[in-house]
């Protein structure tokens, strides 16, 4: 194994066990509810199909088993590596540009395979209306070890529970399932990044923070 692919293998070690744990919350949501339709099934008979519980159980289902499909996308296939080369050194704020205007920074070099980027962009844009009660405030800055791109605005959710953000069993306000940021997470932390979500003084703040590679 090269030494570029030991973040990819550390990374699925790491999360595993909450793989697992995601993965199996769906399914055993689905389970329940085709179970509880098989009993009011046989309660109700003909009068089924104008049962509202009936549709209730049956959209449940339909709702669990779209998420399933999206994490077994997000986990085997945009967690892995986009080809069989080493990763490059991409400007992230040319990419973000073109999801986020205007962006505080002028350029953010981040070590990663340009498709993989581009995924991991448009996966925080699509969290990020949902979490943002306005559009955020983008800023990108760069270290000689990292760079970091923030986004940062008032919470759609006064409520929200940050911790759920990340996970692959996250519903949004409006019921659906939503997958966006916990993929976004995995994306980064293939390549030795993270993605975090923190409150400072009623602002939510998301951020992502990448190994920026020999950009010299």
């Amino acid at each position: 194994m090269e030494r570029w692919q030991e973040k990819f293998a550390e990374s699925m070690f790491r999360r595993s066990a909450d793989i697992n744990h995601d993965l199996k919350t769906p399914l055993n949501i689905a389970v329940l509810n085709l179970e509880l339709l098989r009993m009011r099934l046989r309660k109700l008979a003909a009068e089924a199909a104008e049962d509202e519980k009936v549709g209730g159980y049956l959209q449940s289902i339909e709702l669990e088993l779209r998420r399933l499909g999206r994490v077994f996308d997000a986990v085997f296939q945009l967690a892995m590596p986009a080809g069989t080369e080493g990763p490059g050194v991409m400007d992230l704020v040319e990419d973000a540009r073109k999801r986020f205007d205007p962006i505080d920074g002028e350029s953010g070099p981040a070590l990663i395979h340009e498709d993989r980027l581009r995924d991991l962009l448009d996966l925080i844009a699509a969290g990020a209306t949902k979490i943002f009660r306005t559009p955020p405030r983008v800023s990108v800055e760069t270290t000689t070890d990292r760079t970091v791109l923030r986004l940062e605005a008032e919470a759609e959710d006064p409520d929200l529970e940050l911790g759920k953000l990340f996970k692959f069993y996250y519903t949004d306000s409006s019921g659906n399932p939503e997958i966006s940021l916990a993929t976004a997470r995995l994306i980064a932390e293939n390549y030795g990044g993270e993605l975090t979500a923190r409150l400072d003084e009623g602002s939510l703040i998301l951020e992502l923070t990448v190994p920026p590679g020999d950009h010299q």
